[in-house]
C-alpha cells in the first residue's frame, strides 16, 4: 500500500510569501532604482530560489508588473483618494501639498517616486512592465481630469484651459515636488515652490 504521507503535493509551496517578495522587490527598486537591481539580489533578499521565483512570477517582467501594481495601490492611490473627498478645490490643493510635503514616511520622501523611476527607463523593461506603466499613468491622469471637470461644473474653478491640460499641469508640479525632496531640497523650499505653482489655479 502506498503511504499517502510520502506523496508530494503539487502546487505552490506554502513557505512562499508572495506579498513579502513583492514588498522586498518594491523597496529595493525604490531605493536603488529598478535598472540597478539584479534578479539574484531580489531572490537573496526575499529568500526565494530562482525556480520558485520563475514559478510564481514567470520572470522579472512579471515581478516588475506586480511591484508597480503594489506601488499604485499603496502610494499613488492615496493621492487619488484625496481627489474623491468632498472638499472644495482650494482645500483639495492644500491637502495635495500637505501629502507630498509632509504626510508620508521619511523613507518614501527620500526615495522619490518609484513610478517616475520606471517611466524614465521604460524602454529597458519588458512588455508587461511597459504596459503597466502606461496604464497607471493614464489612470492617474484620468482621475485628475475628472476631478477638474467636477470642480468646474460646481463653479469652484474657472479656467479657459481644458481639464486635460490643467490635470497634466498639477501632476507635473506634484512630480517635481517629489523629485526635489528626493534630491535633498529642503521641505520648506519645495513647499513654497509648489504652493506658488498651484496658486495660479486659485481664484
Amino acid at each position: 500500500m502506498i503511504n499517502q504521507k510520502n506523496i508530494k503535493k503539487k502546487g505552490r509551496p506554502k513557505t512562499i510569501d508572495l506579498e513579502k517578495i513583492k514588498n522586498v522587490a518594491m523597496s529595493t527598486y525604490w531605493s536603488d532604482g529598478p535598472t540597478n537591481v539584479s534578479l539574484n539580489e531580489i531572490c537573496n533578499k526575499a529568500k526565494i530560489s530562482k525556480p520558485g521565483f520563475y514559478r510564481e512570477f514567470g520572470g522579472e517582467d512579471g515581478l516588475m508588473k506586480s511591484v508597480l501594481l503594489l506601488y499604485k495601490n499603496s502610494l499613488i492611490q492615496q493621492i487619488l483618494n484625496i481627489l474623491q473627498l468632498e472638499k472644495t478645490f482650494d482645500e483639495t490643493l492644500d491637502l495635495l501639498i500637505s501629502y507630498v510635503i509632509g504626510n508620508r514616511d521619511k523613507e518614501h520622501i527620500k526615495n522619490g517616486c518609484l513610478l517616475a523611476k520606471f517611466r524614465q527607463s521604460r524602454s529597458k523593461f519588458g512588455k508587461k512592465t511597459q504596459e503597466q506603466i502606461d496604464i497607471i499613468l493614464k489612470e492617474r491622469h484620468l482621475v485628475f481630469e475628472l476631478w477638474i471637470k467636477k470642480v468646474k461644473s460646481k463653479g469652484e474653478f474657472s479656467c479657459s484651459l481644458s481639464s486635460k491640460v490643467v490635470a497634466n499641469y498639477i501632476i507635473s508640479q506634484l512630480d517635481y515636488a517629489v523629485s526635489g525632496l528626493a534630491n535633498g531640497e529642503k521641505n520648506s523650499n519645495i513647499k513654497n515652490i509648489l504652493t506658488l505653482a498651484l496658486s495660479v489655479l486659485r481664484t
